[in-house]
């Protein structure tokens, strides 16, 4: 599929996700494959050639060999003071890097934040972090470096030095 057919579906996804959320109260779950789209895009990475169970994109150029797996929330202003989980982060996993892209009620990437496998394990067995390997947004973000945000729309730090 051409690139330029591909970004044209990912918007009208976008666009289908938030008229939905605004007409039945219901996220669609379609946040995953946008933050690894946006991710990929964002941060210059690509596709694993074989698919591998936790990995969503393979490093390239500076990053290449890294193994990322990339986490997708939504922010909804109406659940401000709630708190946001994100996905089960299984350290069994052969990745090395997770980004957690953050994405607006109009499902467009504000925010990527990334930590490395090392931080996060020394997260999770902290007591206060659910056992099955799940964190909030605000812990992640506790953890992680901001990465990529809209606001500057440029990588503002490089990932190795996560």
């Amino acid at each position: 599929m051409e690139l330029y057919q591909l970004d044209k579906l990912m918007e009208e996804t976008r666009q289908l996700a938030a008229k939905y959320k605004d007409a039945t109260g219901q996220p669609l779950p379609v946040s995953h494959d946008l933050a690894c789209y946006d991710a990929i895009r964002l941060l210059n990475l690509r596709q694993p050639e074989q698919p591998e169970a936790g990995i969503d994109a393979i490093g390239a150029g500076e990053l290449e060999g890294q193994k990322f797996q990339i986490k997708g929330r939504v922010h909804f202003q109406n659940l401000k003071g709630k708190q946001q989980r994100i996905g089960q982060l299984s350290l069994d996993g052969s990745w090395d890097i997770c980004l957690l892209v953050i994405l607006n009620e109009d499902y467009q990437s504000e925010d990527i934040f990334a930590a490395d496998k090392n931080t996060i394990a020394a997260a999770l067995g902290d007591k206060k972090v659910n056992k099955r390997g799940a964190m909030t947004v605000a812990q992640f973000k506790a953890i992680s470096e901001s990465v990529w945000s809209l606001e500057s729309e440029q990588v503002e730090e490089p990932i190795q030095d996560v």
